[in-house]
């Protein structure tokens, strides 16, 4: 499927506004052409979509995604469709590995922020420094390649004119000098951001509760105590599997097992395109 086609598809699903959908903008990030049974896939779940069959549609884009296909479309129509059906932690897990892929994409953020309303229940790991987690929130709207690319222009900055300051003649090296400060400065201020995007990323939860209420126990079996309940959409670190159990927590002192269907596992955040 051609990226003009991905971009179609994604107008037509348009944000999400309360239990509704309106027009909104593409969805960028698209990645390269799926697999020829993905756009089969991807072909059935827009007719479907169109349709109404919602439930259809997201069965059809999980197959998509089933092929090995990943784009910031293929997880935002995810998102639309599991909305749709009722599924908000599904929603909110689709919508937030769209955000990963395209951070820029205002559609994105929009429905993910509507879905995480929707949610009866959701938690953060607890951070050590929420004066970082502060910094870093201004930040979540920049992918980490934006961070690595600043300071990359940063570096080249400095370097030229540091070298500016030895090789050109007056009265351009009286200038490049006055400025080799401002550009300390400012490779000091990138690498600053650098270092709140890689906490940020570090920090993020690596899974979200999908289920609409799931126990979490004191270890990997039903015979377990249960220690307290999550509800759908709730973020979570993702720890130890054991069978078919896996360790969540909230923070280092709020961690359990739960089912592993109950979990979807989200993508790290990429450090480059």
């Amino acid at each position: 499927m051609s990226r003009a086609r991905l971009a179609a598809t994604a107008r037509r699903l348009g944000r999400l506004g309360g239990a509704l959908l309106f027009v909104g903008g593409s969805v960028s990030g698209a990645a390269a052409t799926p697999p020829a049974v993905g756009v089969q896939s991807l072909r059935e779940a827009e007719t479907a979509y169109a349709g109404g069959d919602f439930s259809q549609a997201l069965e059809a884009y999980r197959r998509a995604l089933a092929t090995g296909w990943t784009s910031a479309s293929l997880y935002y129509d995810l998102g639309c469709a599991a909305e749709k059906t009722g599924q908000t932690g599904w929603a909110i897990g689709y919508f937030e590995e769209a955000r990963r892929r395209a951070p820029h994409d205002p559609d994105i953020r929009h429905n993910l922020s509507v879905v995480l309303a929707q949610a009866r229940e959701r938690a953060l790991p607890e951070s050590a420094s929420p004066l970082l987690d502060r910094v870093a929130g201004l930040l979540d709207a920049y992918a980490p390649s934006d961070a690595v690319t600043v300071l990359g222009i940063a570096l080249w900055i400095s370097a030229l004119v540091l070298i500016g300051s030895w090789v050109l003649g007056e009265p351009w090296r009286s200038m490049a000098r006055r400025a080799r400060p401002w550009a300390g400065a400012l490779v000091l201020t990138a690498a600053a951001l650098l270092f709140v995007k890689a906490y940020q990323v570090h920090s993020a939860p690596s899974g979200v509760i999908v289920e609409g209420q799931v126990g979490v126990r004191a270890g990997p079996g039903d015979s377990e105590t249960v220690q307290f309940a999550l509800h759908s959409g709730t973020f979570v670190r993702v720890g130890r599997q054991a069978g078919g159990w896996i360790e969540v927590a909230l923070t280092p002192e709020t961690r359990g097992w739960v089912p592993r269907e109950a979990v979807l596992g989200l993508s790290p955040a990429r450090w480059f395109p």
